[in-house]
């Protein structure tokens, strides 16, 4: 796989399989960190209402800010 840095805003988020991430709070924003090997997933949803789902690599970690994902991560 080919991970890819993405920047998408976003109308909800959806953590697949929560026990799949680790939450804390930085000066950056929200952050998620993926632990499941090889990758954790997570459901974008945008402003128009389209859902696409990402593949975030094992131990990345998703910013999350106002209505801004920032990831390493692969479309599914």
């Amino acid at each position: 796989m080919v991970y890819s840095y993405q920047v998408v805003k976003f109308q909800t988020i959806s953590f697949v399989q929560g026990n799949h991430w680790s939450q804390s709070v930085g000066d950056k924003g929200i952050l998620y960190k993926a632990l499941k090997d090889p990758y954790s997933k997570l459901i974008v949803q945008s402003s128009n209402g389209s859902k696409k789902l990402y593949h975030v690599p094992k131990d990345r970690t998703v910013v999350v800010t106002n209505h801004t994902i920032h990831f390493l991560g692969e479309l599914a």
